[in-house]
């Protein structure tokens, strides 16, 4: 029988529950360790947070299971109920009333009758969400491709065995990973639950102490486009629900926030895009995919995010005051390949293809700004994508473009062969997975390179350090206004149109030293009005804007490690 979710009926998923999640308490003193763990179940641990972790257990054989838990400074452990389990029917158990900050060891205790003593799992730990000023790593792979020639599986597990000796806190996978859209239309619901299921004898190597956070790739086919097609017997359908069955994304809660929205059909949240805080580090997860519904290859202004996710998205950069920002997405537009060269374009960065005409008030009428100068206007940090293959860093208006390579390819070739005239910057092959460290003062990204066994030489050894680079706090934080609030104001006819020539006004509340400047939409600044000391008052500049081509611009004031920026329109 397979068991998929949504084909349950009502009474046979309500029997299953029943025997499923019959609980009794553990017996004191009649567990004794032994080894053989993963003869029996596979851990993937998700949602980690200030107070709980999800446990997401596949039991390969009839058991029952408790946990037992412990902070890493404590002697005593505290013991979860036990459930019965059957195989191949992952369950999960939430361990809440955690303490924040704070090192946790846990182990799965098992059996495989009612009668027998439990055996004793290996010892596992995570972390609940750091303190501010806390030190922390976490890590990134992207596209290991294990349905394809593309990805060795077994580099690929010498990648994931790299990562959990890193110690990071969490690992992201940037997707390309679970689904495969090589054949849509007759893609059938258990290959689908095969591919995510294989998945698991991977992940499961570190993900036991690494909690994964999953973004959504363009293989895994979970688009709005296949979602139209026949449902609810469809690759994205199919895919979504498997996901959520196999791996535990986040979903809105007291600790994070995301996607509210339920889906029919079984899939319910999709848990396809989410964000947090953790020590002084904000991370958005994007989906790039589920909002576009024409063409399941779009281009130009088919590709979106959606109003709804791109306003949540606007609304979690403005309101989060963390001292870093790190944003999520498998690629640029979807399935374009570059990072920067690509990113002046539609929605993400407001041109038509010529690049020199702007669209994106007429094609998203009402939104603020494109993705990218959201992303400047924020201060966001680095923007993490995968896709291409290979590793690139690059920059554009203060923001990072990380590209991050497979995990997976033993040719260690592929993604700069294909795709490397797609880039600037720095630009490097090989296969591995990017390291975070991030502590209150600064953040460093390692590419840590992976090589077999059988490749490796004098020069190349397994986890070396093939590039490594430093960030620090921004200066100032735009969303921060709190001494001139509406004191910044265009005069005439703001905020669109405004004349060639505008006269700018603003009031200060205290003496300090404040610049007011002029920048285009990809942040380059185009004129300087003031930039020295000025004295509390009220004050007038005009600005000679007949130099300036048309277009859209943002006029800034900053005053003592305050800013305030408004848009205005330029037409001629």
């Amino acid at each position: 029988m397979d068991l998929c979710p949504y084909k349950f009926s009502a009474i046979y998923f309500t029997a299953l529950l029943i025997v499923n999640c019959f609980i009794q308490r553990p017996t004191a003193g009649n567990s004794h360790a032994v080894t053989g763990e993963a003869d029996y179940f596979n851990i993937i641990l998700g949602r980690p947070s200030d107070k709980s972790i999800t446990i997401n257990l596949l039991p390969h054989k009839n058991i029952s299971v408790y946990v037992e838990y412990k902070k890493s400074t404590e002697s005593n452990y505290t013991k979860t109920e036990v459930k019965n389990c059957f195989e191949g029917i992952s369950i999960e158990m939430e361990l809440d009333n955690l303490q924040s900050n704070s090192l946790y060891n846990y182990q799965v205790l098992y059996r495989e009758n009612s009668s027998g003593n439990f055996i004793t799992g290996e010892e596992h730990s995570f972390h609940t969400q750091r303190s501010i000023g806390s030190s922390f790593t976490f890590t990134i792979e992207a596209d290991p491709h294990p349905y394809d020639k593309k990805g060795s599986h077994n580099l690929w597990d010498v990648t994931l065995t790299n990562q959990l000796k890193d110690n990071p806190d969490f690992l992201f996978d940037l997707g390309d990973t679970f689904g495969d859209d090589h054949n849509p239309f007759t893609i059938t619901d258990s290959e689908i639950k095969q591919l995510h299921l294989n998945n698991r004898f991977h992940l499961g190597k570190i993900c036991h102490s690494v909690p994964l956070f999953f973004c959504l790739g363009n293989h895994e086919g979970e688009s709005g486009y296949y979602l139209l097609q026949s449902p609810p017997n469809n690759l994205a359908i199919y895919g979504s629900i498997w996901r959520k069955y196999y791996y535990p994304n986040p979903f809105p809660n007291e600790f994070y926030s995301g996607n509210t929205e339920t889906e029919p059909f079984g899939i319910e949240q999709p848990q396809n895009y989410y964000a947090w805080e953790w020590g002084d580090a904000l991370f958005i997860v994007l989906d790039a995919y589920r909002y576009y519904t024409v063409n399941a290859k779009p281009r130009g202004w088919e590709w979106t995010l959606g109003e709804v996710q791109y306003n949540w998205f606007n609304e979690t950069l403005e309101n989060s005051k963390a001292k870093f920002k790190f944003v999520f997405i498998h690629h640029v537009l979807g399935e374009t390949r570059g990072g920067v060269v690509v990113a002046n374009g539609y929605e993400w960065g407001g041109y038509e293809k010529d690049n020199t005409t702007w669209g994106f008030d007429k094609n998203r009428p009402g939104w603020d700004l494109p993705i990218h100068q959201l992303m400047v206007k924020y201060n966001v940090d680095i923007f993490f994508q995968g896709h291409d293959h290979l590793y690139s860093k690059e920059e554009l208006n203060g923001v990072i473009y990380q590209t991050v390579p497979m995990p997976s390819d033993s040719t260690y070739i592929i993604g700069t062969t294909d795709n490397g005239n797609a880039f600037t910057g720095v630009i490097l092959d090989g296969s591995g997975h990017i390291r975070v460290t991030v502590s209150s003062d600064k953040v460093i990204v390692d590419y840590v390179r992976a090589w077999l066994p059988a490749d490796e030489t004098d020069e190349h050894k397994n986890g070396e350090l093939a590039y490594s680079y430093t960030i620090f706090p921004k200066a100032t934080a735009v969303e921060s206004h709190k001494t001139i609030p509406d004191k910044f104001v265009l005069e005439q006819n703001y905020p669109n149109p405004f004349n060639p020539t505008t006269t700018i006004s603003f009031s200060l509340e205290e003496t300090g030293y404040t610049t007011l400047k002029v920048y285009d939409v990809l942040g380059n600044e185009v004129k300087t009005l003031v930039d020295n000391n000025l004295l509390q008052g009220k004050y007038s500049y005009e600005l000679n804007a007949n130099d300036m081509p048309a277009g859209v611009y943002f006029y800034q004031i900053r005053t003592n490690n305050n800013v305030l920026t408004k848009k205005a329109l330029l037409l001629k």
